[in-house]
């Protein structure tokens, strides 16, 4: 699905943040902290601390706090792709399956980062992107992006990779080789494979674990990956990022260097762009559509449940139609959401049920043609006979809410707390616990201000009745600094 698309980069020396707007509206947002940068694509040289058979893996130290994991059955990359040689009848060529030993040293990279109590997930196919090619040290296939459908073009791509390609590597031409001339892709190929000179000579006088390569920052890796004929302009708003960017294009797309701008203006870019005021929205649990419907996401780490309603929605006298067009709004923004919160894994999709398959056949189509220009790979099942259509998506990082947010100190990430009324129940437990202590003292329940108010209104007269039963004097005061559901219990002499 064509779009135009638009890259805003804002950067310090703390942190760079990346928008990817498309037909106007905000769908990816990437943050790089100085002191927490992605691991992916990193290659280490690792040491096998150990090997479990039962997971059919192995842990790796490669000096992080936590072991990365490496399958000791690995399927490479090329079979993401059409197959375009070594192998036989277009069959995929078998797994590998790798043979390992305690305290092995072996060169690994990350192909997803650390999260929640995971470490980073390994690969022993190491490779080295670059914008027209990606480039296998052990491997001898070519694949070609599936994006490339001109079979004019795969057909030139295919005999000039034969041409240049050494003939110990591999190689997959990735959509942007279609725009590159031929001594364009050789060029990058030599300049890819000095790369991998440079990691292997380190490899050889290195000790484990050690980091052998790593990415680009942010603003590079995106331009490498996204700045094409679909994208109208780039703007950022650091010089220094800027000089960056415009040195890599001016080395690997020189014609490509007038679609970035240097912003200058006084309105913070995200500001002015209104990613900012989108990122206010991100993470509210109800969405709201045009028509008057309304989707909720709830987020799990086992996986991400996301329902639609019919809320508001009245424009048509027709059910079924009505049904139809709300669950159409709602794949297109299901699909946005998707790719701005990142989530991933295991998604489960309840869209409201209707009666004719096609209009269920329809809903899928919509939201698998919005997803279309998600770079994660997603995989779907058909609808299930209650009506859930469940699919599964990439996860190399970790989404927006991990990012972005962390576990509230008061409900531990439930959601909910324990509601005023049972506090106060608790309270009254813990006096009477202690009611040997307290008797010929005088009482102070020192809690947060919500719970206070309540203690003073609602529950005043059973609180007054609980005082005058086991002849306490009680007084309540306000803590600011506690938690909605802390309290504190401190007596005096009357």
């Amino acid at each position: 699905m064509k779009v135009k698309t638009k890259i805003v980069l804002t950067g310090n020396e703390w942190e760079t943040r990346v928008a990817i707007i498309e037909d106007d509206r905000l769908v990816e947002f990437y943050i790089e902290r100085a002191e927490s940068q992605a691991l992916v694509g990193r290659i280490y040289k690792g040491r096998v601390e150990n090997v479990v058979k039962g997971l059919r893996g192995a842990f790796v130290n490669i000096g992080l706090r936590k072991n990365g994991f490496l399958p000791l059955v690995e399927i490479p990359e090329f079979d993401e792709l059409d197959d375009e040689e070594g192998s036989k009848n277009g069959a995929k060529p078998e797994p590998r399956t790798i043979t390992l030993r305690e305290s092995e040293e072996i060169l690994v990279q990350v192909v997803k980062d650390a999260f929640a109590e995971k470490g980073a997930r390994l690969t022993s196919f190491v490779s080295i992107p670059g914008r027209n090619l990606v480039y296998f040290p052990n491997a001898q296939r070519v694949g070609i992006s599936r994006r490339i459908s001109e079979r004019r073009d795969r057909n030139r791509l295919r005999e000039a990779a034969r041409r240049f390609k050494s003939p110990h590597a591999g190689l997959i031409l990735r959509t942007a080789a279609a725009e590159a001339t031929n001594e364009d892709l050789a060029a990058e190929f030599r300049a890819l494979e000095a790369t991998w000179d440079e990691v292997r000579r380190k490899a050889e006088a290195a000790r484990s674990p050690s980091l052998l390569y790593e990415e680009p920052q942010i603003g590079v890796k995106l331009v490498r990956e996204l700045l094409g004929p679909n994208v109208e302009k780039m703007i950022v708003d650091s010089e220094d990022r800027y000089r960056e960017i415009l040195d890599y294009m001016g080395r690997i797309a020189p014609h490509l260097k007038r679609k970035v701008e240097l912003y200058n203006g006084e309105v913070p870019l995200l500001e002015q762009t209104g990613v900012e005021a989108e990122l206010e929205r991100v993470f509210q649990k109800r969405i709201w559509l045009k028509s008057g419907g309304f989707i909720t996401i709830d987020q799990t780490e086992a996986m991400v449940a996301i329902d639609v309603n019919t809320g508001r929605s009245a424009k048509e006298e027709d059910p079924e139609r009505l049904i139809l067009s709300t669950n159409l709004e709602a794949a297109a923004e299901i699909a946005r959401q998707i790719r701005l919160r990142d989530l991933a894994g295991l998604l489960v999709l309840d869209f409201i049920d209707m009666e004719d398959p096609k209009n269920t056949e329809k809903v899928i189509a919509e939201l698998k043609l919005q997803l279309s220009n998600d770079r994660a790979k997603a995989d779907y099942s058909k609808m299930s006979r209650f009506g859930l259509l469940e699919m599964t998506r990439e996860r190399t990082r970790p989404g927006m809410m991990y990012s972005m947010q962390e576990t509230c100190p008061t409900c531990k990430g439930s959601g909910r707390v324990r509601s005023r009324a049972e506090i106060a129940m608790k309270i009254e437990r813990a006096i009477v616990s202690k009611l040997s202590k307290l008797r010929g003292r005088k009482l102070r329940i020192v809690a947060a201000p919500a719970l206070t108010d309540f203690l003073t209104t609602d529950w005043y007269d059973r609180l007054s009745e609980f005082a005058k039963r086991y002849e306490l004097a009680i007084d309540v005061k306000i803590d600011y600094q506690l938690q909605p559901t802390d309290f504190k219990l401190l007596t005096e002499a009357l």
